[in-house]
């Protein structure tokens, strides 16, 4: 079955204190807005920021999944010239 709904965090733009969480519709999903909203925080009206709830974590779960750097090796610059002339390593 797919899924209808989606959770949404409000956030505030300046501090990102969090407003709330509202379910909405995915039909009526409006991430972008204009409106201002009061945050307690700052002590103002601010825009607010919405973003999809557990989207941090899906993202940080995809990026744990890539594969690491190589080690680089530290040389100096002659080491690297004499490296290169001689085709090790590069």
């Amino acid at each position: 079955m797919p899924i209808t709904d989606v959770t949404i965090i409000r956030r505030c733009a300046l501090c990102s204190g969090q407003f709330g969480i509202m379910t909405v519709k995915k039909d009526n999903m409006r991430l972008m807005t204009n409106d201002l909203t009061w945050c307690d925080h700052c002590g103002k009206e601010t825009r607010e920021v919405r973003d999809i709830a557990e989207r941090e974590d899906a993202v940080v779960a995809e990026q744990a999944s890539y594969p690491g750097n190589p080690p680089v090796d530290d040389v100096t610059a002659a080491e690297f010239r004499r490296r290169r002339s001689a085709g090790i390593g590069v």
